[in-house]
């Protein structure tokens, strides 16, 4: 019997691959980053050939590093970024070699026409979506009112991972169901593309081909894909899932109210909920879990880790190109500087809206801006403040899921890159007020996905066994300060105030309108 298998995770920025083994160990890993593009203010695309070249580099460095026996490697499956499309050809090649992001936000000129055609409350309703230009329905519906000849030329609408795996060998084209899922195409009564919408948004039928579920196989590895990595003829392709739903078995989170957070290159909450009464929860994302049938309630932020990387980017650059320089991470060095501020940045409030807000406000034109700023402030308390800000926002989604009437366990697991920092691991406990475990294995999406590789190949029977087997928490439980959880009740009163000044008052607008 094989033994071992790869997860791999294709983010927003980056992707990485793990081979693990069935107890969720992982014994070689690579992860290359790629750029977003920017062709227009709001586009914000990926170039679809590096998208595949780096996936296949990391695979192939990851089964080199693990030093396991390629013959024992069973299977592999993906975790992808989601509500991010393409269109592709009869080959499967993307036309234009170009992804639209998730974080593209030039659907909102379309907005209010899409709802006409389909209101957007019942849209969500039967969708578990919210309306707003970030999911992949509504880069559909511009592509189709402003490039027809690109939909003219489409075999068929793309997720990312439809995308790797026809090209890693899938038999025929396929979109996952849980990743299709959070673009709103797919019906939650059915769990089958939901013609009800698209047909009212005139997309053809034929853009969408055959679904697939998690833990599917759906082909065996590309020759071509084989010789680059190293992997035997016989690796099974498997569908994987969405990396947020990815990300939830991968920590554990399949019970109901079991919580969930992820602050990296976007933020989430994940709660288990079994039974969603979705016309409480507009608002939110309410997606399938890689168990078909039991739900998820996700809150989801924009601009998540992101902001700090742009921090580091606009007030660390000289000395984080020394730090690579010396061989430092250059954010240990950031978090030494954090570490000189204090709970609150003494006074400093970042509003992290660099990409606008996702839950509860959706609000595509905010702009993230810093509050409090005094000449006694220093660079330490801006950095602290733009890890508050994150965090803050992440609180702000989970009193809001709260506020719905899902009730949540009392302890919170926290996942992301973010999370290496046992400072920022800090300020989540206190500005959550509740206890907070990391992983052993911090990377959720990839453990989840490998965990459904292994249930492709016939290594487990389901997410029970996945998560009993290879869901590890660290030893320490971190807790909250109460001194602490004090100073944040205030800060977090002044940070929703903050944004609702700004939106209430249409600041968002003005400045967006002043080179209009």
């Amino acid at each position: 019997m094989k033994k071992y298998v790869i997860g791999i995770d294709a983010g927003t920025t980056g992707t990485k691959a793990i081979v693990m083994d069935l107890k969720g160990k992982a014994l070689g890993s690579s992860y290359r980053d790629y750029p977003l593009l920017h062709p227009h203010p709001n586009w914000v695309e990926l170039d679809a050939d590096n998208l595949l070249e780096q996936v296949v580099t990391v695979v192939g460095e990851a089964v080199k590093k693990s030093g396991v026996d390629a013959n024992e490697i069973a299977a592999l499956s993906f975790s992808v970024q989601r509500a991010t499309i393409t269109l592709v050809d009869g080959n499967g090649d993307a036309l234009e070699n170009t992804f639209y992001v998730w974080l593209d936000s030039r659907s909102d000129s379309i907005m209010d026409e899409m709802n006409e055609k389909i209101p957007h409350d019942y849209r969500a309703l039967i969708t578990g979506m919210p309306s707003v230009a970030n999911f992949g329905i509504a880069k559909l519906y511009w592509l189709h009112k402003n490039r027809p000849e690109l939909i003219e030329k489409a075999k068929y609408m793309s997720t990312v991972d439809g995308y790797l795996m026809k090209k890693f060998g899938a038999k025929e084209f396929c979109n996952e169901v849980t990743s299709l899922q959070c673009s709103g195409f797919v019906d939650n009564r059915t769990l089958e593309v939901c013609y009800e919408v698209t047909d009212k948004l005139g997309f053809e039928r034929r853009l969408f081909p055959k679904l697939v579920k998690p833990g599917e196989v759906v082909g065996t590895i590309d020759p071509e894909i084989a010789s680059r990595t190293g992997l035997a003829a016989d690796t099974l392709v498997v569908a994987g899932s969405g990396d947020q739903q990815a990300g939830a078995l991968g920590s554990g989170v399949i019970s109901d109210g079991a919580v969930e957070i992820t602050i990296g290159t976007g933020g989430f909450v994940i709660v288990g909920l079994a039974k969603p009464n979705f016309g409480k929860l507009q608002g939110l994302m309410v997606p399938c879990t890689p168990n078909l049938g039991v739900f998820e309630v996700e809150g989801n932020q924009n601009s998540g880790a992101t902001c700090y990387r742009w921090a580091k980017d606009m007030f660390f650059s000289a000395e984080a190109e020394q730090a690579l320089n010396e061989g430092v991470d250059p954010y240990d060095k950031m978090n030494e500087l954090v570490d000189s501020s204090r709970p609150g940045s003494n006074g400093v409030i970042f509003s992290a809206a660099l990409f606008g807000t996702g839950y509860p406000t959706w609000n595509s034109s905010a702009s993230a801006s810093f509050v409090g700023l005094k000449s006694t402030h220093t660079r330490g308390d801006m950095l602290r403040a733009v890890m508050e800000g994150v965090t803050l926002e992440t609180r702000f989604m989970l009193e809001s899921i709260k506020d719905t009437g899902v009730e949540i366990q009392d302890i919170i697991t926290v996942t992301g890159g973010a999370m290496r920092s046992a400072t920022w691991r800090q300020i989540v406990a206190d500005i959550m007020g509740t206890p907070i475990r990391t992983l052993e294995v911090s990377d959720a999406s990839v453990i989840g996905v490998g965990g459904l590789a292994a249930i492709g190949a016939g290594l487990y029977k389901n997410v029970a066994e996945v998560a009993e087997n290879m869901v590890h928490y660290g030893d320490d439980v971190i807790y909250p300060i109460p001194e602490n959880v004090a100073v944040y009740d205030k800060v977090f009163a002044a940070y929703k105030k903050v944004y609702y000044t700004q939106s209430d008052n249409k600041v968002f607008d003005m400045l967006n309108n002043i080179y209009a």
